[in-house]
């Protein structure tokens, strides 16, 4: 059996009821422990934002916007729009309402959209344990014209109203326009919240487990004696100068899930940063503290996401341990963002939509994994057989699409060290990216920087160094991991040995003996360094069963030794990429998407970014192939 989010809060409420504390008892010892800070930080949010309290003592925060797709998969007539209504005590009155106002300018909002607002819900099946509330209004703005500002702001039934934002609806036709993304982003700041009010009073949490901050003090980009020491925070404030008309998150959102592996929720050791072997330490109010974080660009640019193996939260809609079927987990994503309805059944976070020529697809990794298995293969085939139906429309005449973009978490080709490539992913996608000639793939999950040469079937088609052209149609799809987002940083892999090996019958030779380097513009490093893009020792995983992580307790696969030549561009500091699109004068004619690369305060360079690699995508717009 499966459970629907209300299913979950009754099967909390009754479960709640059998144990020596209730659930009132639950609330008002939260109240006590932490909820003043939540709240907090949600009022200074508020006021910053232009809001103006009213008489329930309920503030509007973490206000962020969604595309909603329509005919053609065009989001040019409506939007949607989620924020967050926090109080200081927990609850709201039980007749509020809520509602967007909408409008031409700031101040004249001739349209009024009631909201829906969630009660959000869960318990962690712990005796006695934590429990979390949360609520979200939410509403979809239709009847929108195409290419047009709009100005809205929320409004709640005791006169509590945001400050102004505004969006832009997207475009009839095609025009020149700048799309981000980035990857793995998580916080700066630890929540202070009442689900821990069971345990022992705490100043705060201990840095790295609820929050990014587990850098070492050597860290020259975010460690003790750096200039930047909240790099989630700062790369997305520089998304923002490139003023995109929507960003991409490929997954690992915001880290409320620190395990990462899906497994039940289990807290009773967050204070230490470890989870009982078998659980995962879950915090739904990392997700206040997110949203608060993304809110001065994400309530002005539609942000829209893909889930990470982070995103696979123990509290919402996984119940296989309570006997009934494994779900994937995403039941609060679900309310607390907007995901198009336009993805196979049952794969909410599996959805596309167009924006001017560009077609673009967020596919879903948990499912497609071969390293991390807790959701492999839950939609039964349904999401490949989507994506193949959908990559042959947009491949057809008269779709419109020029560029094809998927993005989504695991990777299907990196040479990272902790994760590498995943053997799951590269065998659902690669065959037919290739097909239907996806032109960027934009992947996750490993915490560093790195951009392929174009690849074909698997293979390297040509070397595309920093300022070459690809003709995806010819030379194949280019794979970038834009895991940069904000995390503690990966490695790449180490010098070729026993903990880096390589392939049987491949011996590294020369400057490939060396731990694999850097190669990115500018990256001048003194002694020897890699200028290759071959890595001998880089690996995939493989769908047979390795040996399960030490205290973890989630089914994984095993890694497989591979020696590959694509690894075109690697840095391992904090980046993301702006992509501008120049749509053809005409059909037929050509059509370019340049691939920006811009990496958060170089140490030594005195700038906020810098760009340290660029290439160009070039098309002939109305190009068909055959399905």
């Amino acid at each position: 059996m499966t459970f629907t989010v209300d299913e979950f809060s009754e099967w909390n409420q009754q479960l709640l009821s059998r144990q020596p504390v209730t659930r009132r008892s639950l609330l008002l010892a939260a109240t006590a422990a932490g909820l003043t800070g939540q709240f907090g930080l949600a009022q200074r949010a508020f006021a910053v934002a232009g809001g103006t309290a009213g008489s329930a003592g309920v503030v509007v925060s973490g206000r962020h916007l969604s595309f909603v797709p329509g005919a053609g998969d065009l989001p040019r007539d409506a939007m949607a729009v989620t924020a967050q209504l926090v109080s200081r005590t927990g609850s709201l009155p039980a007749k509020l309402r809520a509602f967007v106002d909408v409008g031409d300018a700031p101040g004249t909002y001739g349209t009024r959209v009631e909201a829906a607002i969630k009660h959000l819900v869960g318990q962690y099946a712990i005796p006695g344990g934590p429990i979390g509330s949360q609520f979200y209004a939410k509403a979809s703005l239709k009847g929108l014209k195409p290419n047009t500002v709009y100005h809205y702001r929320v409004r709640l039934s005791d006169g509590t109203v945001t400050g102004d934002a505004h969006f832009t609806t997207a475009p009839e036709a095609a025009t020149p326009f700048t799309f981000t993304a980035f990857a793995d982003v998580g916080t700066n700041t630890a929540p202070k919240d009442p689900a821990y009010a069971w345990k022992k009073p705490h100043a705060g949490w201990p840095k790295g487990i609820f929050d990014d901050n587990a850098y070492g003090a050597a860290d020259p980009i975010a460690g003790k004696y750096a200039t930047d020491k909240t790099p989630a925070a700062t790369i997305t404030k520089l998304m923002g100068t490139q003023r995109p008309a929507f960003t991409l998150l490929a997954g690992d959102i915001c880290y409320a899930n620190p395990s990462g592996t899906g497994l039940p929720a289990d807290d009773t050791t967050a204070l230490t940063g470890k989870a009982p072997a078998g659980k995962n330490l879950f915090n739904p109010y990392v997700w206040d503290v997110f949203l608060n974080q993304i809110e001065p660009q994400a309530a002005f640019t539609p942000w829209m996401f893909a889930t990470g193996n982070h995103d696979m939260e123990p509290l919402y809609g996984n119940t296989t341990y309570l006997g009934g079927s494994p779900t994937h987990g995403y039941g609060g994503h679900v309310q607390r963002l907007d995901f198009p309805a336009t993805g196979p059944k049952g794969c909410p976070s599996v959805y596309r939509f167009r924006y001017g020529n560009v077609g673009v697809i967020s596919l879903d990794a948990n499912e497609l994994s071969w390293e991390l298995q807790s959701n492999t293969g839950y939609s039964g085939g349904a999401q490949v057989t989507w994506l193949t139906s959908t990559l042959k429309a947009w491949r057809a005449a008269g779709s419109g699409v020029d560029f094809i973009v998927a993005f989504f978490h695991h990777c299907a080709f990196s040479t990272a060290h902790n994760h590498a490539s995943d053997g799951g992913v590269r065998a659902a996608v690669d065959p037919l990216f290739t097909k239907y000639q996806v032109d960027l793939a934009v992947q996750g999950h490993n915490h560093l920087f790195e951009r392929t040469d174009p690849i074909r079937h698997g293979k390297r088609t040509k070397a595309a160094p920093d300022g070459a052209t690809v003709l995806p149609a010819q030379d194949g799809v280019t794979y970038v991991c834009v895991g940069s987002g904000g995390r503690p940083r990966y490695p790449f892999r180490p010098a070729p040995g026993p903990d880096a090996p390589p392939p049987a019958g491949v011996t590294p030779k020369g400057e490939r003996k060396l731990p694999e380097g850097q190669r990115y513009r500018g990256h001048k490093p003194s002694g020897k360094e890699n200028t290759s893009s071959t890595v001998d020792n880089s690996y995939f995983w493989t769908k047979d069963k390795g040996k399960p992580k030490k205290g973890k307790g989630a089914p994984t696969g095993g890694r497989v030794p591979e020696s590959v030549d694509w690894s075109q561009v690697r840095y391992d500091g904090y980046a993301f990429i702006a992509v501008d699109v120049a749509p053809p004068v005409a059909t037929g004619g050509s059509t370019t998407m340049t691939v920006r690369t811009l990496a958060d305060a170089l140490p030594g360079s005195g700038k906020p970014y810098s760009e340290i690699d660029r290439i160009v995508l070039k098309r002939t717009s109305g190009l068909t192939i055959a399905g």
